[in-house]
């Protein structure tokens, strides 16, 4: 699968960038609170204890890690005068 995705991008002129899955489950979108209890595993549900946010536990980890990557290239776009 991982060679896949990077043919694809090498194929048009794209980055892959790797960055650690930890915790994107448990992170709410949101507020940013992190806590184990905020994800129930059993029926895919993730609900923030801080500030109530409901959603699918693996689509909350899908919205943390596209943020990742867009903090990701947002400072890299940065430049320091």
């Amino acid at each position: 699968m991982k060679q896949k995705l990077i043919y694809k991008a090498v194929r048009h002129h794209d980055k892959v960038i790797k960055v650690n899955p930890a915790y994107t489950s448990q992170c709410c979108p949101m507020c940013g609170h992190t806590e184990k209890a905020n994800r129930n595993k059993k029926i895919y549900l993730f609900c923030c204890k801080n500030c109530g946010y409901k959603s699918n536990d693996d689509r909350i980890g899908e919205m943390n890690l596209y943020r990742i990557g867009i903090d990701y290239l947002v400072s890299d776009t940065v430049t320091a005068e």
